[in-house]
């Protein structure tokens, strides 16, 4: 077990999946934290030939976090963690309720990470999905820390995204004995297709 892990019962892992649902995810698993996949590539695509419109918006996205080499440092003290999920209908992932959903998820994700702390994981880390300055600062001119040097506005609820620090959602889908199937627009007419959103507590 990592150092300055606290004693873990099943039962501890366990109210944090209720906690997550209760708070809207639809599902919840725990998963050993060495299942977690980080990739130098997959973080380089916030950055790359189609670089993401949020790229440098933002304290929780790149290049103002430490990528997967940071990541891996959280991991190695850390021996389990929390996964969410909330499933919707794939026409709502690809319209102007999208946000709302990743907003939700944010702040499942930091509900959580509270809860976790609370219970004595006091270095536990939240990361979600999406862009913090265009889902809950989008109208604002700047991010508050990047450009004002103050503290987040959101600080409660924003987490940084996933794809920042290279996480191979796919995997974690897996590791958590989720489908990692992707929507896409081709399955819009399709009334019964639905799709997810995905998030991370990592314990320590």
């Amino acid at each position: 077990m990592p150092e300055n892990t606290p004693a873990v019962t099943e039962e501890h892992l366990v109210h944090l999946t209720w906690e997550a649902i209760e708070r809207g995810a639809t599902s919840s698993a725990i998963i050993s934290s060495d299942k977690i996949e980080v990739k130098e590539a997959l973080a380089a695509l916030c950055n790359g030939e189609y670089r993401c419109p949020n790229y440098g918006l933002a304290a929780g996205c790149p290049p103002y976090v430490g990528g997967p080499a940071e990541f891996k440092k959280w991991q190695a003290n850390s021996q389990y963690s929390i996964t969410v999920k909330i499933e919707i209908p794939t026409s709502v992932m690809f319209s102007s309720d999208r946000n709302e959903v990743m907003q939700l998820l944010h702040q499942v994700v930091s509900a959580v990470e509270q809860k976790a702390i609370e219970t004595g994981f006091t270095q536990s880390k939240g990361f979600a999905g999406g862009s913090c300055k265009n889902l809950f600062c989008a109208d604002h001119i700047s991010c508050a820390v990047l450009k004002e040097d103050k503290p987040c506005r959101h600080i409660t609820v924003a987490r940084p995204s996933m794809s920042g620090f290279g996480i191979d959602v796919s995997l974690l889908m897996k590791a958590s004995g989720w489908s990692a199937e992707i929507a896409n627009k081709s399955t819009l007419s399709e009334s019964d297709n639905m799709s997810w959103v995905a998030g991370l507590i990592l314990l320590a």
